[in-house]
């Protein structure tokens, strides 16, 4: 990891635009430390220093609420000197005329008064040639004399931009002269010999935010550049956290030697952070008593705040017992809910072929993509993993991607930019995210997204973080990310005969629909390399899969009627077959689906219930479901005693 520069890469950036003799505006991370001459100072400091190393002789900041200030002394005498120069200083007044002189005939009060107000009107002649502007139109009027003058180079920094010349400044009465002042300090600014060779005279503006300033400022503006002050990266992170380090908790402890290897895994996992979260972290560490050995743990707990963490709470046994709670819910599907219990005991375990603070540390601790027929229990699997991960099937969140088909509904994941209709709402996924980050989070049929939509997907994927339209950060490196798809499902129906078809060759199938998708139709192959082993190819329902799912709803209903008092007796070997014959006849193309609703619901629950509130059956009494000769394949009446063939 090379070593970084003694100041932030950004303000590199701007050193050059400002030697090209561009003004400048400065947006994003500007409320931050800055680094600058191996230091961290707060970003105005810094801007004021790097402006003099440039080659400024002078720098004037104004904001609405400190007015116009300066870094030091020189500034303010230089400022001072040119908007008031000597040969404009104020004429004496003359004293009061001898006419005016006291007389004995009563009339020197009067004289006094106007000796006293022409004293009084000296004194402010020669306070207003120092006066300091106040507003800001006329500080940006004050400020086109230094943009003009030619005695040194002079640069004039404009704080929160957007307050006096952006879109939330439209309501001003005064908005339109403050762009008018503008526009005049860009295009009538001087060049002026200097120190450091010639440099324009400069206005710097400094918004957080750079859609919030006009387009023309800085949109194909050849005088103007914009150079965004991003946050510290991992370099510039680890020697930060190098520095710190012996301050968190217990690292008096750890042998010096293992302090640089401390220091970058946790500027790996701090991906995004600025320097005053850096400082925060170590704060956390003392709170949480969490030591820099448990790098992750730290992370997690400074990123989500006190809740517990599902994955230090998920329990060994559990997960060993995990194959056969999601079997009990997803049937015949075992080569699913095993590549879904890999990912559980890789999560628990946490050993992985990289290094402690390798990038995927970040990611999500699992992206799957579940492909195969409708109505197989794809989805039915990620509710039941949110179930055992989280304790909660509502840890589950399901976007439906056929209500995101349109290219501009990709907003609606992350928010609209500034200045759009919603901006103020964020985004579905990110606010989910932000208040549910221990969670499974499904999207639902991705081949009917927006093309738009997967450079987010591969974000997700890669860096395990999405930045809503109000700059806040949804990380996803304690979710399950799933994609489901119903690719290849299609042709498949012709391809089937009965239940015959070996699952290997149904995972062929799907595997060559996945592969085209991604790579000819998408055209996206390094999508398809992310998800590696994540592609979980779903069986299609086999008879004996079918007659387990049937026996489950058939439980169901028989459990239901025992806390009423009743027993119903099942023909299930009749009913087993009515369901399949029907079930085959397209090929199971609708999956269990249609197995509870409509054939059980047609078949056996509506008529047992019409049965119970015609007869109002006693406690006790027991019901016989059986095959039937009449217009419904089954029918409903007393058990008289064991029919052959029938079985409780």
């Amino acid at each position: 990891m090379s070593t970084p520069p003694p100041a932030a890469p950004w303000l590199v950036r701007a050193f050059h635009e400002l030697r090209r003799q561009r003004h400048l505006v400065l947006h994003g991370n500007i409320e931050d430390l800055v680094r600058w001459d191996d230091r961290y100072l707060p970003f105005g400091t810094a801007l004021s220093e790097f402006l003099h190393v440039v080659g400024f002789a002078a720098v004037a900041r104004y904001s609405l609420v400190d007015g116009l200030t300066y870094p030091e002394d020189s500034s303010r005498e230089f400022v001072e000197r040119q908007l008031n120069p000597p040969e404009e200083a104020p004429a004496p007044v003359p004293e009061p005329a001898a006419a005016l002189a006291p007389s004995p005939d009563g009339r020197s009060a009067r004289q006094e008064r106007l000796a006293s107000s022409a004293q009084a009107l000296q004194q402010e002649l020669l306070a207003a040639r120092h006066a300091t502007p106040r507003t800001a139109e006329d500080t940006l009027a004050a400020a086109h004399r230094l943009m003009v003058q030619r005695e040194a180079p002079c640069a004039f920094v404009l704080d929160s931009a957007d307050l006096v010349i952006g879109s939330t400044a439209q309501v001003s009465v005064d908005h339109i002269a403050h762009v008018a002042h503008v526009r005049r300090l860009l295009s009538e600014a001087v060049e002026v010999p200097g120190a450091q060779g010639v440099l324009r005279n400069t206005v710097v503006f400094v918004v957080r935010d750079l859609a919030s300033l006009p387009p023309w400022i800085h949109r194909d503006n050849p005088m103007v550049a914009a150079v965004l002050a991003d946050r510290p990266g991992i370099a510039e992170r680890k020697v930060f956290l190098t520095e710190r380090l012996p301050r968190y908790y217990r690292a008096a402890e750890v042998p010096p030697d293992r302090l640089d290897t401390l220091a970058a895994n946790l500027a790996t996992l701090t991906e995004g952070m600025s320097v005053r979260e850096l400082i925060a972290l170590e704060a956390t560490s003392h709170v949480a008593r969490l030591e820099p050995a448990a790098a992750r743990r730290l992370v997690a707990r400074h990123r989500f705040g006190l809740r517990e963490d599902p994955w230090e709470q998920l329990d060994i046994a559990k997960v060993r017992e995990a194959d056969k709670v999601l079997s009990r819910r997803v049937i015949g599907q075992p080569a699913a809910v095993r590549a879904v219990c890999d990912v559980l005991v890789n999560a628990r375990g946490g050993l992985d072929f990289v290094a402690e603070g390798d990038q995927s540390g970040t990611r999500p601790k699992g992206v799957f993509f579940f492909v195969g027929p409708t109505g197989v229990g794809k989805t039915e699997l990620a509710k039941a993993l949110a179930e055992v991960v989280f304790g909660d099937e509502a840890a589950l969140r399901r976007f439906d991607m056929s209500e995101f088909s349109q290219e501009h509904a990709s907003e609606r994941l992350t928010g609209a930019p500034p200045g759009y209709v919603g901006h103020e709402q964020g985004g579905v996924l990110t606010n989910w995210v932000l208040e549910r980050p221990f969670s499974v989070i499904l999207f639902d049929e991705i081949e009917k997204a927006s093309r738009k939509i997967f450079d987010k997907f591969l974000q997700i994927i890669d860096d395990g973080r999405l930045t809503d339209g109000q700059g806040r950060t949804a990380h996803f490196s304690h979710s399950i990310v799933v994609f489901t798809s119903n690719l290849g499902a299609g042709t498949l129906r012709q391809r089937i005969s009965g239940s015959a078809m070996p699952y290997e060759a149904i995972t062929d199938h799907f595997n060559r629909a996945v592969t085209d998708f991604f790579t000819t139709e998408l055209g996206r192959p390094e999508l398809l390399g992310r998800l590696g082993s994540g592609v979980v190819v779903f069986d299609i329902l086999r008879e004996e899969v079918i007659k387990e799912i049937i026996g489950k709803f058939l439980d169901q209903l028989a459990g239901s009627a025992r806390a009423r008092g009743w027993e119903i007796v099942f023909d299930r070997a009749a009913i087993d077959r009515a369901v399949i014959e029907e079930i085959m006849r397209d090929g199971a193309a609708l999956g269990a689906r249609q197995i509870r609703s409509p054939l059980l619901e047609r078949w056996v629950r509506v008529p047992v219930n019409r049965w119970v509130l015609e007869h109002s059956p006693p406690p006790g009494t027991r019901l016989w479901v059986r095959r039937s000769t009449g217009a419904s394949p089954f029918t409903v009446q007393v058990f008289p005693n064991m029919a052959e063939g029938a079985t409780a």
